[in-house]
């Protein structure tokens, strides 16, 4: 019985069909009356299609076309009434409707109907190119069938990807299968053209023409309106005459209809039920339900009762243009609605987790906020302010200018025509060979793209924000917390010849609101040592137990009634202050002798800190009272950890932020001073390399080695003209500096300065503009003048061409015989590690291979390289180090390896092993044209 029954529907399969038969023969051989033209078949199923392909049609079947090809349009009638409606707005109709529609119809059974009859009626019509639209199960089918048979598929609205197969679904599947062998793809944007050529598709198949729905928009858009007396366009009419308040009357268009929406429709109907509720005069919705009933039902259920919110059936086209142009603000889920709403600068409220269209998002014009209650409500409400204050965005077009339909047909009749060519670049053969060249030749080299980003990220500067904003970050500090061991503060207060002032510096750092746990004043070799040591018997006086001027002090000075927190009583201040105020001659001490340390002394006093933390004064730098919490708190963020300072530059500039500029971000520079606020640990990097000059350059040293040593940065501290108390210095600050270092120009050492800076960037110190470097840059390395000019001779010519540049890098220039004056006008920079030579030593293997490491980060970072060049056959332990820490930051190495010339066979192979690229030679007289051609292939590679 089974057997019978399965065979009665097999043969009931043709009579399926009989009922259209007829219509269908009549007017298809209508169609074909003249058979030498080539016969284009549109495939549509679905409203949207119908809307954004009739342009397409009516253009096709132009006159101007007309004796160019026969133009067939088939319905697979995926929707009925609401397809045929949305075509006769166009004046267009269907040359064959399969009518396979029926109601609650699954994927599944629609798609084994829709193949059935196409490929029956593409055996009749044999057209020679298929043209769907978008991404419908009609659209996906046909394209599927027409390959079967060999056809060229053309694809309307190519590109569109949300990544997530399953949202939306299947339209996200559907569309990626056909642009995965479609012949002709007509993307609507950049965006959907990068989309498609990223996944593998010919670039000369893809077509950026705007979207036909554009086309179909702006057909009515730019038409008068024929139907005034529509009675929706009168509800709008009537609503905006009645207005109290015109000012505040918005419209709000809403629709809904997506598959994956489904379970979350309640919530947002109820959302849409609280937004017509809170804005019962206001606002005017206009929502059109779509025709299924997991929408429809849910719709009426929850927001049919409300007296502004006015649901519709389906829009018509020819009335739908009138209706978005009235509306302020459009509520959906749908896609062609937001490149309609978007072209005439209307704002979309973008009720979707994804969204295929992200082109409106990245350039302001759609706000994305998803299906949820909360965040929807939120959504409106702001935009309704927004409104207010913009009126309207501005219009753009972002997804076409109204003549997509046009290109198209173009496209179109150049393929018949025969002046469409293939690309040799998407024949097999290229394809298999490039893919072959990728995988057996450059293993694991990412594109000069991939590793320029990532030498961009090592070095790009932090953001400058201001403390407002800097305090909106999340921090592992905050003022509750100043009395934790972890948040404990030692004060390093630096002083020379300015006397007359320790009083001020001790109260200054009693009345922050984040005072230090230690205070410790220096004044080595001070011609006015003997008036300091007054000033400072003087205040101990004062300190001590029972003393009326902390008593004064404290009601002056700590707690005033302004300066009380809420949960803070005057008398509880005065205690707290009081207690704390003569704690003084314990947490206060003093270094002081005839050895004159200069600048570099409080840093290595530094060395003994015993709190995690430490800031270090110039003594022209005193500290407002929340200036020690605001630091902690920025030291604290991930985003500025590192030196924060009163003032700084960036080297590369002869200018200083900080009191000077008056700037009201945080700054990051390469130096910073005034004063030095960091983690006390970071203090021993200052001294890991040699100090070149005693008599200044301590901010150098110190800024410059941690970022070398532990990719610490600096930053200068932002100035709030609206509180002072943030500072980190007073405002007569200049008047106390007037013979000090105010703007980092001490008289006298301006020369000193430059010189460390020069040597601290021919040793490989990073400098924090270096990523503003754009062109391709190469690194060479080597340790014999020889060795270095066989290398730029390789590759000098070839990295011209490239308009890139070569940076040089030894590992002790004055233990080779390099010769500096002989090399440098070869390159773009030159760089000594000076390996040994900065204490005068003979290092280790693992000590110099270490010191490689460091140094080699550093100068890539600071000559933005993206790829290194050695001769491998010279393999030294320097070059064996070199090219490990290349090999560990993923960077390209080209092995010239020269086989008569090997100086250690072991640590040869182990380079030849961690080189990207080898060209071997059997000596350097043996460089082929071969090979020379070989190098000049890997940098082209290697830098396009």
């Amino acid at each position: 019985m089974l057997l019978k029954n399965d065979n009665i529907n097999i043969s009931s399969w043709p009579n399926l069909f009989k009922l259209n038969y007829y219509k269908i023969k009549q007017v298809f051989d209508i169609s074909i009356s003249n058979k030498s033209l080539p016969k284009i078949l549109i495939v549509l199923g679905t409203r949207p299609e119908g809307i954004k392909c009739a342009p397409l049609i009516a253009e096709l079947k132009s006159d101007y076309y007309r004796s160019k090809f026969q133009i067939i349009v088939l319905s697979t009638g995926q929707h009925r009434e609401i397809l045929r409606q949305s075509l006769m707005a166009f004046k267009q109709t269907v040359d064959i409707d399969l009518d396979l529609m029926i109601n609650n119809q699954n994927l599944s059974d629609l798609f084994h109907r829709i193949f059935f009859q196409i490929n029956e009626q593409i055996n009749l019509i044999k057209p020679n190119l298929l043209i769907v639209q978008g991404d419908t199960t009609t659209a996906l089918v046909s394209a599927l069938v027409a390959s079967y048979h060999q056809i060229p598929v053309a694809h309307v609205e190519a590109g569109l990807r949300t990544f997530n197969l399953s949202n939306p679904f299947p339209e996200e599947l559907n569309r990626k299968i056909i642009d995965s062998f479609a012949k002709l793809m007509f993307a609507p944007t950049t965006f959907a053209k990068e989309v498609l050529t990223r996944e593998g598709a010919c670039e000369t198949d893809i077509f950026i023409t705007g979207n036909t729905g554009v086309d179909a928009f702006y057909q009515y858009y730019k038409q008068e309106n024929s139907n005034k007396n529509n009675f929706i366009l009168r509800i709008i009419d009537n609503f905006k005459k009645n207005s109290i308040d015109k000012t505040r009357s918005t419209v709000i268009l809403v629709t809904m209809h997506r598959r994956e929406n489904f379970q979350y429709l309640s919530d947002m109907c109820r959302a849409i039920k609280t937004i017509a509720d809170e804005h019962n005069e206001n606002i005017l919705i206009i929502l059109p339900v779509h025709p299924n009933p997991n929408v429809k039902n849910v719709v009426l259920k929850i927001l049919n009762n409300l007296n502004n919110v006015k649901i519709v059936d389906p829009i018509s086209y020819d009335i739908f243009g009138y209706v978005l142009l009235e509306s302020d603000i459009i509520m959906t889920d749908s896609g062609g609605i937001q490149e309609e709403a978007v072209s005439i600068g209307k704002p979309v409220i973008l009720m979707r987790m994804t969204t295929e269209r992200p082109e409106g998002i990245y350039l302001g014009t759609i706000k994305q906020i998803g299906i949820f209650y909360d965040d929807i409500i939120k959504a409106v409400n702001d935009e309704l302010i927004n409104i207010k204050i913009t009126n309207q965005t501005s219009k753009r077009n972002i997804f076409g200018d109204g003549t997509a339909s046009k290109q198209i047909a173009t496209i179109i009749e150049n393929y018949f025509s025969g002046k469409y060519k293939s690309n040799i670049q998407c024949m097999t053969k290229f394809r298999q060979d490039s893919i072959a060249q990728y995988v057996y030749s450059y293993t694991n080299i990412s594109s000069h793209t991939i590793r320029r980003n990532m030498m961009i990220n090592l070095t790009k500067v932090q953001s400058a924000l201001t403390l407002d904003e800097i305090l909106k970050i999340p921090s592992q500090y905050n003022i509750l917390k100043k009395n934790e061991n972890t948040f404990a503060l030692t004060a390093i207060i630096g002083l020379y010849r300015r006397e007359g002032i320790i009083r001020r510096w001790i109260e200054a750092l009693l009345i922050q609101t984040h005072p230090p746990k230690e205070i410790w004043i220096i004044y080595f070799a001070s011609p006015v040592a003997e008036k300091l040591d007054v000033e400072i018997k003087e205040m101990r006086s004062l300190f001590y137990n029972g003393s009326n001027y902390c008593n004064k002090w404290c009601i002056e000075n700590k707690c005033k009634m302004n300066n009380i927190s809420n949960d803070e009583t005057e008398s509880n201040c005065f205690d707290k202050c009081l207690k704390f105020c003569m704690t003084l001659p314990s947490i206060l001490f003093v270094g002081m002798g005839q050895m004159q340390l200069k600048y570099f002394g409080r840093f290595q006093l530094a060395l003994q800190c015993r709190t995690k933390y430490v800031i270090i004064f110039d003594d022209d730098c005193i500290p407002q009272k929340r200036y020690l919490e605001i630091a902690m708190y920025t030291i604290n963020t991930k985003e500025y950890r590192g030196i924060l300072g009163t003032k700084g530059t960036p080297t590369s500039e002869s200018y200083y932020y900080g009191p000077v500029s008056k700037s009201s971000q945080i700054i990051e520079v390469d130096v910073v001073g005034g004063t030095w606020f960091m983690e006390s640990e970071w203090v021993k990097l200052m001294f890991h390399d040699k100090i070149y000059s005693w008599n200044t350059g301590e901010d150098f040293h110190l800024c410059a080695n941690a970022r070398k040593y532990a990719n610490i940065r600096s930053f200068v501290m932002p100035i709030d003209k609206n509180d002072d108390t943030t500072h980190s210095f007073t405002k007569d600050y200049f008047g106390i500096s007037k013979r000090g270092d105010t703007t980092g120009f001490v008289h006298g050492t301006s020369s000193s300065r430059k010189f460390i800076r020069d040597q601290l960037w021919l040793r490989g110190d990073r400098l924090m503009n270096s990523y503003k470097i754009s062109k391709p840059s190469l690194l060479l390395f080597a340790e014999t003048q020889y060795d270095t000019m066989l290398l730029i001779s390789l590759v000098q010519q070839q990295m011209i061409q490239l308009d890139g540049l070569i940076h040089f890098a030894t590992s002790n220039m004055l233990k080779t015989d390099i010769q500096m004056i002989k090399i440098k006008k070869e390159f773009r920079s030159v760089h000594d590690f000076m390996i040994g030579r900065d204490f005068n030593i003979d290092p280790t293997p693992i000590t110099a291979t270490a010191e490689i490491h460091y140094g080699f980060d550093m100068v890539m970072q600071g000559t933005q390289s993206t790829a290194v060049i050695i001769l491998g056959s010279s393999s030294t332990i320097n070059m064996f180090a070199l090219v490990s820490a290349a090999f560990l930051r993923n960077i390209p190495i080209i092995n010239i390896y020269i086989q008569d010339n090997i100086v250690d066979l072991r640590r040869a192979e182990v380079i030849l092993t961690m080189s990207s690229f080898t060209i071997r030679t059997f000596t350097n007289q043996t460089f082929s044209n071969l090979q020379s051609q070989q190098l000049n292939n890997l940098l082209v590679h290697l830098y396009i």
